[in-house]
């Protein structure tokens, strides 16, 4: 098993509470599960009594006698500390989703890249500057007429809470344009691409270059348990996986839910910005406003990117300063 699997499916099995039973589809005579050893020992389920073979360590056979099994279904026990059985159903994909192919089976990189039509990697910077400036307009728009027609008084409350759905929703389209140019996707032209991108984001508050340079970690490490950088599952056994494996045990899983809902939509973005929230462990407790904090031993902003993150600061400070005498 190659060294990330191993440590993958490790990560895996201990955050889900082993021995643990993967239940897939397989062939009548054959194995078609890989990947599914953790490089421990495999041993058979509790229940079935069945034997398994490894197959170059990636694969395994169904066994010859299944009678205890339902049809179809195959089980493998791993190590761990748990013994808290559970069963993962077949999805509407038949299983594939417990499936992990050789690296061997995927195509390469260079093979994705030149499968694209090369007219999607062509940037137009005019129709990018269209962009930003309607959903700028708009955006404006939405001030200006709340500006001259909702007086600021606490009666007209709930105008103002429909004002700041409708224009946050609109505000969006400038916050995806800022995204593009973090991603380097909306203009050849990088200095007029970042000043952008610095703008649009500094006007609602998101410090660009902090956020350019930990969206990309982001993308570099998705679905990664340690290093990911945002939306990573919490890991049994953690500080965070524990609290919230016993908010879900205490108050059901449907309260659970619009709990996780209601923190995500409200609390999720400045949570991120300020501590690192649903980022992986490698980095631990991280600031978008101040580099220094990183109780991680993965650094989220190296060398020159410190620089870069006050001049963020710079921009979202100013804008700020700006609210605050308005609003005096």
């Amino acid at each position: 098993v190659r060294p990330f699997q191993r440590s993958a499916m490790a990560a895996f099995a201990a955050s889900m509470a082993t021995p643990m039973r993967v239940v897939a589809p397989v062939a009548r005579s054959a194995s078609v599960v890989r990947g599914v050893s953790l490089g421990a020992q495999i041993r058979p389920g509790a229940a079935s009594g069945a034997r398994f073979r490894a197959v170059k360590g990636l694969a395994l056979h169904r066994p010859r006698s299944s009678s205890s099994s339902p049809s179809g279904v195959i089980s493998i026990r791993a190590d761990a500390s748990a013994a808290v059985p559970f069963n993962l159903p077949p999805s509407g994909l038949n299983g594939k989703a417990m499936t992990f192919p050789l690296k061997a089976d995927f195509p390469t990189r260079s093979e994705v890249l030149a499968s694209i039509p090369a007219d999607c990697f062509k940037k137009d910077t005019l129709k990018s500057m269209m962009y930003a400036a309607v959903s700028t307009a708009m955006t404006l728009a939405c001030g200006v007429l709340a500006y001259t027609f909702i007086p600021m008084q606490w009666v007209f409350l709930p105008a103002w809470i429909a004002y700041a759905a409708v224009t946050g929703t609109v505000a969006t389209g400038c916050w995806v344009v800022a995204h593009e140019c973090g991603h380097n996707a909306f203009s050849d032209n990088r200095t007029l691409q970042d000043a952008v991108g610095y703008f649009l984001h500094s006007l609602l508050l998101v410090p660009y270059f902090s956020w350019q340079r930990s969206h990309a970690v982001h993308h570099s490490r998705t679905n990664h348990l340690t290093e990911g950088e945002t939306h990573v599952p919490y890991v049994k056994g953690e500080l965070k996986g524990n609290l919230n494996l016993n908010l879900k045990e205490s108050i059901g899983e449907s309260p659970f839910a619009i709990v996780q809902l209601f923190a995500h939509l409200v609390f999720g973005w400045p949570a991120y910005l300020l501590t690192g929230a649903t980022g992986g462990s490698s980095r631990g407790v991280t600031n978008h406003f101040i580099p220094s904090i990183n109780t991680g031993p993965l650094e989220l902003f190296p060398g020159s990117w410190k620089n870069k993150v006050w001049m963020s600061d710079i921009g979202v400070a100013a804008v700020a300063a700006g609210l605050g005498f308005l609003g005096s």
